[in-house]
């Protein structure tokens, strides 16, 4: 997705009408259809994410560092909105899909791309803290910090991905056939190979890999060495486990899909012209979908892996998928594992000036354990 390097800025209306049906086929399949059967079903899976998760978001940063990154997730796929149809033959006839979408839809994706990168290590760094150092968790784990540290990852991704918006003007031909004009810092070899290259692979790719892989095995080594020390309730530890699970696979989704934008840059050095390469025919044309398309799978998969990892997810989202009543069964027999309730009939309660010595002692004892519990999970009992 790299400003210099857009996929399809060289056809022509000649070129158009010169592919072979293998190629055809092969736009019409991972161009047309994987492509738009990601970001269809990643749209959808997103605002399911956020109408369930948004509901508990104030509760809990790790939760609402997961609403962030659906949004930022949303905003990707929104940015690919015309990946779907730039290569039919209608679009290819003047191109300007393709200029736009090599020009400017990238762009757009790539900053959504590397907010969702600085989400990623926001939520994981909430579930660092609150599994490896919990007695910072009070502190360190709340919705402002999440909110002012994704604002600020924000900012900093569009005034570093800004100066690519500039680099590309569209041009249109006597007969009609757009076609890019690049700017002269294009062919500077030092702004490529510090920004472009050096820099870019820096912050996209290198410093989160290593941050989330490093906080990913310290939480696995603290889960290993404390999962049976840890004094909450089952509910708790659930929440607790789930969380942690969803982060994690996160993660390692993240680490897989994001890995396919080094690789290109490889290849490129490798294939030169990298451009010739990945045309109809070349060498590297079946690839050409691939960085793109793992960026779609990345920005769609959250919701599976809530589906996968979350019970009370799983729960919530049928409830809402057959529009149950929340104040229902389900909720009902839920709170019978929450710390001060109790299963019998509210008719049977117990009658004012009566003993309530039984009733209180099971409430203190839960919230004695409970001081054990990271602030970031104690909101999460109802999605997870």
């Amino acid at each position: 997705m790299d400003s210099s390097t857009s996929g399809n800025v060289a056809y022509t209306d000649a070129a158009a009408t010169l592919f072979p049906r293998q190629c055809i086929l092969y736009f019409f399949i991972a161009g047309t259809l994987v492509s738009g059967f990601l970001i269809l079903t990643g749209l959808l899976g997103n605002c399911l994410s956020l109408t369930i998760l948004g509901k508990e978001r104030m509760k809990s940063p790790t939760i609402q560092a997961l609403c962030l990154l659906a949004v930022a997730d949303t905003g990707l796929l929104l940015a690919y909105c015309l990946f779907p149809i730039m290569d039919t033959q209608w679009a290819l006839k003047t191109n300007i899909i393709g200029m736009v979408a090599g020009a400017y839809m990238f762009e757009v994706a790539r900053i959504c791309n590397q907010v969702s990168t600085f989400l990623t290590m926001i939520l994981m760094w909430q579930r660092y803290v609150a599994v490896c150092l919990p007695h910072k968790a009070k502190q360190l784990c709340t919705v402002r910090i999440v909110n002012q540290i994704s604002v600020c990852a924000a900012l900093a991704t569009v005034a570093f991905y800004l100066p690519n918006f500039f680099l590309y003007s569209i041009k249109t031909s006597d007969g009609g056939v757009s076609y890019p004009v690049s700017h002269p810092l294009v062919h500077n070899a030092y702004f490529q190979m510090i920004y472009s290259v050096i820099l870019t692979y820096l912050v996209s790719y290198i410093i989160p890999v290593v941050s989330l892989l490093y906080m990913s095995v310290a939480i696995l080594k603290s889960l290993k060495s404390h999962s049976n020390t840890i004094a909450s309730s089952v509910n708790s530890q659930h929440a607790r486990k789930d969380l942690t699970k969803s982060s994690l696979a996160i993660v390692v989704i993240y680490v897989i899909c994001q890995s396919f934008q080094p690789i290109r840059r490889i290849l490129m050095w490798v294939y030169d012209p990298y451009m010739v390469s990945i045309e109809c025919g070349g060498e590297l044309f079946h690839f050409s979908y691939i960085p793109h398309l793992a960026l779609m799978l990345n920005s769609s998969a959250n919701f599976g892996i809530y589906i996968l990892f979350t019970r009370g997810f799983r729960r919530k989202l049928t409830v809402f998928l057959i529009r149950k009543n929340v104040v229902g069964p389900a909720d009902s027999n839920d709170s019978t594992t929450k710390p001060g309730t109790s299963g019998a009939n509210p008719s049977e309660m117990v009658p004012t000036g009566s003993k309530k010595t039984n009733a209180v002692a099971p409430t203190v004892k839960e919230m004695k354990c409970s001081e054990t519990m990271a602030p970031s999970d104690a909101g999460a009992d109802g999605i997870v």
